[in-house]
């Protein structure tokens, strides 16, 4: 993100090709128009750089995304604290079946129903009942349910972190943005004013030649110097009308027409006051991210560990029988069997057993040996990166200064040049009106005029920019939006 922002950057040492600055993604000035079908419409008033901000924030739809992963996140949290409540199962079942059934206890889960014994064995069936509630508790897990709620809390403290990150990054991008926005404002105001003075001089030369007072080729000339203006103003709105459309994207709005508030960043020129970076008072997102990673991979080799150990739980159950079949013996040693719904569906015994269970997956122990090895490496690649983000920043950081101080030279520089080319530009109109000069003179003095005026919007735009780019490395974006 931060080298994407510096390479962006604009250096006007090529003041000679100023149609190629020129062509650097501007934003055209038209009418904003409501978004449709948006979580925020645009302002129709003027945009600020802060309005912007918050409209890219609610729209976006990675934004959203990372805002949807965090909620699931913690949605996973309150679901494995739910894992380690007591689990309580009811059932209730009714069955027709055969007699051959013996006597005895057993937990509800899909048994049928108890039935006397037979001396014999008979084809004739019955309806029998069941109904049952078993409660099991894992009361002693020996730290894999604090081992568990930690990773889930590391998973949505990287949830966060991640949205954070996205967040600032996608910040600076619709800044970066903005401000390209304002020059191409500023640009296609420029240019304007370019061919309108193109226009006035072509007209008084025209009106010279068509006296016989100037050469035919001076009206040759002028009629050449008007096209190219037109040219130029052309491509500076071309150039506008694609950058409308990126800073729409970044907006997560429709394409649209948008009016941008240049509020104070031609007026004055920003603070470039040292910034003071710290590691242990303030993150920027990109590391607090990085480091989450860390803690989440962490978190995720200890519950491996907990997994070797056993669970302790207390299980409880109640249940009701009912059967077809009799309790007493016939005459005949056998069980009378009553077939009816009736006869077999109501209750006629009930039990409960309480007790306690120690279950250890003894072939865990091999599993988790092998799976803890492989999060241990995953530990230390989380960590590896995080160290290689922070090297990156320092470097970034370093960049951002001499691009800072770099643009501020320019800007003072700038409007000396624009001085002096709107003198250079008087003095030869003058001459030239005067028949001291010839039309040659007169077009390059308005050239280098063009050129003074796009080179210092540009020198401008790009000292916002440089602090634009301090304020990204250092993680703060409160050094560029105080100073508005």
């Amino acid at each position: 993100m931060l080298a994407t922002l510096s390479s962006l950057y604009l250096l006007p040492s090529d003041r000679c090709r100023f149609l190629v600055l020129l062509a650097v993604g501007f934003l055209g000035i038209a009418i904003s128009k409501p978004a449709v079908a948006q979580a925020q419409a645009v302002p129709s008033s003027p945009l600020t750089l802060p309005q912007a901000l918050e409209l890219a924030r609610a729209n976006y739809p990675a934004l959203r995304a990372r805002q949807a992963a965090v909620e699931a996140a913690a949605a996973d949290v309150r679901t494995n604290r739910a894992n380690f409540l007591p689990q309580i199962t009811a059932q209730v079942q009714a069955a027709h079946g055969t007699a051959n059934q013996v006597r005895g206890a057993v937990l509800p889960g899909g048994a049928l129903g108890i039935a006397g014994v037979r001396p014999d064995f008979s084809s004739q069936t019955t309806w029998t009942s069941q109904g049952g509630l078993v409660v099991e508790w894992p009361v002693l897990t020996f730290g894999r349910y604090r081992a568990t709620l930690e990773r889930a809390n590391a998973a949505t403290n990287q949830a966060q972190a991640d949205y954070e990150q996205e967040l600032f990054a996608h910040q600076v991008r619709v800044a970066d943005a903005f401000m390209l926005a304002l020059v191409a404002q500023k640009s296609v105001a420029l240019q304007r004013a370019n061919l309108q003075r193109t226009q006035s001089l072509r007209r008084v030369i025209r009106a010279g030649t068509m006296s016989g007072i100037r050469p035919g080729i001076d009206s040759s000339t002028t009629n050449a110097e008007y096209s190219r203006a037109q040219l130029q103003f052309l491509t500076s709105q071309q150039q506008a009308l694609q950058q409308r459309v990126q800073l729409a994207s970044l907006l997560g709005t429709p394409m649209q027409a948008i009016q941008l508030d240049s509020m104070e960043f031609y007026t004055k020129l920003p603070n470039i006051a040292p910034a003071v970076y710290s590691d242990t008072t303030h993150q920027p997102p990109i590391l607090r991210a990085a480091q989450q990673r860390v803690r989440a991979s962490e978190a995720q080799r200890n519950l491996l560990l907990m997994n070797k150990r056993p669970t302790l739980s207390l299980v409880g159950a109640t249940w009701g029988r009912g059967s077809g079949i009799g309790n007493r013996t016939g005459l005949d040693g056998t069980y009378p069997i009553n077939a009816s719904l009736g006869a077999g569906l109501p209750f006629k015994a009930y039990n409960y057993v309480l007790g306690g269970a120690l279950s250890w997956n003894i072939t865990e122990l091999w599993r988790t040996t092998y799976a803890t090895t492989a999060q241990q490496q995953r530990v230390k690649q989380a960590q590896a990166e995080y160290s290689q983000q922070v090297l990156l920043l320092q470097t970034e950081r370093q960049n951002a200064v001499l691009q800072l101080e770099l643009a501020n030279q320019t800007a003072q520089e700038a409007p000396r040049q624009l001085d002096a080319a709107q003198r250079a530009f008087v003095q030869a109109k003058a001459r030239y009106d005067a028949g001291l000069d010839n039309l040659v003179v007169l077009t390059q003095a308005a050239l280098t005029l063009n050129r003074a005026e796009t080179d210092q919007a540009l020198a401008v735009n790009n000292l916002w920019r440089a602090l634009l780019l301090r304020a990204a490395t250092n993680g703060d974006l409160g050094v560029l939006l105080e100073q508005l």
